[in-house]
C-alpha cells in the first residue's frame, strides 16, 4: 500500500469536508432543509430537519477540517490512520445526518 501523504489528507479535506461544511451551514442558517433529498412535507418538519440535519453536516465537514489541521503538525508516519480517519468521518457522519432526517425531525 502507498503510504498516505499529506497533499492527499488537505485534498480530502478541503474538498470532502470543506463542501459538507458549507452544505451544512447554508442548511442550517438559511433554513432551508427542504432542498435535500428524502424530505417530505407531510412527515418532516422542515425547521427541525434545517436545524438538526444542518447541524451535523457542519460539524462533520469542520471535524475532516480539524483533523487536516492536525495532520500538518504530526509525523509522517500516522498519514495514512488521517487519511482513514478523515474519510470514516466523513462516511459516518453522513450517515448520523441521513438517520436523524428519517427518524428524528418528523413532525409532532
Amino acid at each position: 500500500m502507498k503510504p498516505g501523504d499529506l497533499t492527499g489528507i488537505l485534498m480530502i479535506a478541503f474538498l470532502g469536508g470543506g463542501i459538507i461544511s458549507g452544505l451544512g451551514a447554508i442548511i442550517r442558517f438559511c433554513n432551508i432543509g427542504d432542498v435535500l433529498n428524502f424530505f417530505d412535507e407531510e412527515k418532516h418538519d422542515k425547521e427541525k430537519v434545517s436545524r438538526i440535519v444542518g447541524r451535523d453536516l457542519l460539524v462533520n465537514g469542520v471535524s475532516v477540517i480539524v483533523i487536516a489541521i492536525i495532520s500538518v503538525f504530526i509525523d509522517a508516519k500516522y498519514h495514512n490512520a488521517m487519511m482513514m480517519l478523515q474519510a470514516f468521518i466523513l462516511i459516518f457522519g453522513l450517515i448520523i445526518a441521513f438517520y436523524h432526517q428519517m427518524f428524528k425531525c418528523g413532525k409532532s
